[in-house]
């Protein structure tokens, strides 16, 4: 487990490598065009670029900023082309893009498309089993803390295609006040 440091405010990762290594949830996905794919930041995308990533692996998404990469077939499904499906590991883990970082939590609407929330995926077994614990709590005000500052509140708001629509699998923590406001011109 990743752990947080006061001077250098980055989202450090609760669940533990050995976790995910094991699990064959995340990075992969039912359909070519999934909406779950990686969505990266301009600012993201560039980084990848200038680390040598093909810059015809993303598309545009609906915000004119973001781009979301483009999955690759994997036997009877599709995967991130950053991930390694014999070690589970991500190739770009150092600079993965804020919407894997957040990863078991979701960013996304309200069912009825009027609030931004955060939420928690229960398709993650790490998620699911122990959110209820005390240390998962502890978290969740960390993540809440960690997109609500103002600068990735601007960051989400100006590529709010990171934001996802509803998705029953997720059990809302937390409705985003400030990115609720900062996004709501986006969708009046």
């Amino acid at each position: 487990m990743d752990t947080p440091n006061p001077a250098n405010p980055i989202l450090y990762q609760i669940i533990p490598s050995e976790v995910c290594f094991s699990c064959d949830v995340c990075c992969r996905f039912l359909e070519a065009d999934s909406p779950l794919a990686p969505i990266f930041t301009e600012t993201e995308r560039q980084k990848a670029v200038a680390h040598g990533i093909n810059p015809m692996l993303f598309r545009p998404q609906a915000d004119g900023k973001s781009v979301q990469i483009r999955l690759k077939r994997h036997k009877d499904f599709y995967i991130c082309p950053f991930f390694e499906p014999e070690t589970s590991h991500c190739t770009i883990y150092p600079m993965r893009p804020l919407d894997c970082q957040l990863y078991p939590f979701a960013l996304m609407f309200s069912e009825d498309r009027s609030e931004v929330v955060l939420g928690v995926d229960t398709l993650c077994p790490f998620g699911e089993k122990y959110l209820e614990t005390e240390a998962f709590q502890r978290h969740i005000c960390d993540v809440i803390d960690y997109v609500e500052s103002e600068a990735v509140t601007a960051q989400i708001a100006a590529n709010w295609s990171l934001i996802g629509d509803y998705q029953e699998t997720v059990i809302i923590v937390h409705t985003l006040a400030q990115l609720t406001d900062a996004t709501s011109a986006t969708y009046a």
